[in-house]
């Protein structure tokens, strides 16, 4: 069986710098790495959120939400909790 360390993460990294990243992520418990993993997924939701801004000025802070679970969970829950809230479905 392989290991994920047989596989470069990046093209434009070389395998010495990998094997650092490797042992350094080793070296981490599973407490900071969960964290790690929490912080990726924050950014994740800032960077969609601008994104989400910037296609539709107009939307609110909540409609802007509601496209962000659109995303994250699909249309079908995210119409679910648009009508929760009642927010009206978007006509596009």
């Amino acid at each position: 069986m392989s290991s994920y360390r047989d596989y470069p993460i990046s093209p434009d990294t070389s395998p010495e710098a990998e094997k650092v990243l490797f042992d350094l992520l080793a070296k981490k418990s599973a407490a900071e790495k969960l964290e790690m993993v929490c912080q990726m997924s924050a950014t994740m939701r800032t960077l969609a959120m601008s994104g989400l801004r910037d296609r539709h000025p107009n939307d609110t802070e909540l409609e802007l939400k509601i496209r962000l679970a659109e995303l994250l969970y699909g249309a079908d829950i995210a119409a679910k909790i648009a009508e929760k809230l009642n927010i009206p479905p978007r006509h596009e």
